[in-house]
């Protein structure tokens, strides 16, 4: 027991993040600032849902082909603040049965290296999921971006939310808060 409180004193990365505050001190570099207003989203076609903040809505294609235009497999549902310097996208990517999502992450952190993603693992819905999170440079700035690799009972989810650097003080903790509420709606 005392080597197991040391390694997970020492190297808290190897612990699962139980809870949004581990996750978000370990993200964001501080403890979350307080209730954030969320509202909860059923996603139908996805069965799932998640919380995420208030004042979202959902962002039109024509917006979503302008601040997304490279990206051909972008999130098929994307969530965004009146700006849209600040949004969550969701979408499914394969059957469980045929990823293993440690595989994935290692991929993904492979994939990105040149910038600096970091991995922490945590439990969603009750599954073993993956947070990763890296700085990368867009249009409207440099862009904090944190990607959660999950599973339900039958998919493999992928959730982004995204914040230039003006949001990140006020929607880092809520964007851990947000991927981290997601749960599959039928069971």
């Amino acid at each position: 027991m005392r080597i197991l409180f040391l390694l997970l004193y020492l190297f808290p990365m190897l612990a699962l993040a139980e809870n949004y505050d581990t996750a978000a001190m370990t993200i964001c570099g501080k403890h979350p600032a307080g209730n954030p207003i969320m509202k909860e989203l059923k996603i139908t076609p996805l069965n799932l849902k998640i919380n995420i903040p208030d004042s979202f809505t959902k962002m039109s294609d024509l917006w979503a082909d302008i601040k997304y235009p490279a990206l051909k497999n972008k999130a098929k549902f994307i969530y965004s603040n009146a700006d849209g310097a600040v949004s969550l996208g969701l979408t499914e990517k394969a059957s469980s049965d045929l990823v293993d999502i440690d595989m994935v992450k290692d991929r993904m952190l492979n994939l990105m290296k040149a910038l600096k993603p970091k991995a922490l693992p945590v439990t969603v819905d009750g599954n073993k999921s993956w947070l990763i999170f890296f700085k990368s440079q867009a249009r409207d700035g440099n862009i904090l971006n944190i990607q959660l690799f999950t599973m339900t009972e039958t998919k493999f989810v992928v959730g982004t939310f995204n914040m230039t650097d003006k949001y990140i003080p006020q929607y880092c903790d809520v964007g851990v808060l947000s991927l981290m509420s997601l749960q599959a709606t039928s069971r």
